[in-house]
């Protein structure tokens, strides 16, 4: 899976990258190994307005839906894991809906309709003798 680590306004030291990574290991255990394999993940890591506050965003793209977190905190670590977290919910939110909704599609393929009932119940004035 692509991912794509970068910083807009600090420099990303390669002790941040390995943080980055360490953090998105709970967001790609949740994706499948075909969606993994399809998805891409863009993190992004800078100072915020506030000297002392840190900005994370994640963006995940998979199957073509976009889901996107943000946070901003004190430390980076705890500012990149809210974003991840909430990447993350989105993402499992979104997994569920799709997995009741072909649950609910293929219930109602399954149930006959009260006509097809009809049709293929046998006649009772047609005996065997």
């Amino acid at each position: 899976m692509p991912k794509q680590i970068q910083s807009d306004n600090m420099d990303l030291t390669p002790s941040m990258k390995v943080l980055a990574e360490q953090k998105l290991i709970p967001l790609e255990a949740h994706l499948g190994d075909r969606e993994s394999a399809e998805a891409e993940i863009r993190v992004v890591m800078n100072k915020a307005h506030e000297q002392d506050r840190f900005q994370s965003k994640v963006e995940l793209l998979v199957g073509g839906k976009t889901y996107f977190g943000e946070s901003v905190d004190f430390s980076l670590e705890t500012s990149l894991i809210k974003a991840v977290d909430e990447v993350d919910k989105q993402y499992i939110k979104e997994k569920e809906k799709t997995k009741d909704r072909n649950w609910e599609e293929s219930r109602q393929a399954k149930r006959l309709s009260e006509d097809e009932l009809k049709n293929n119940q046998p006649d009772s004035d047609i005996t065997g003798a």
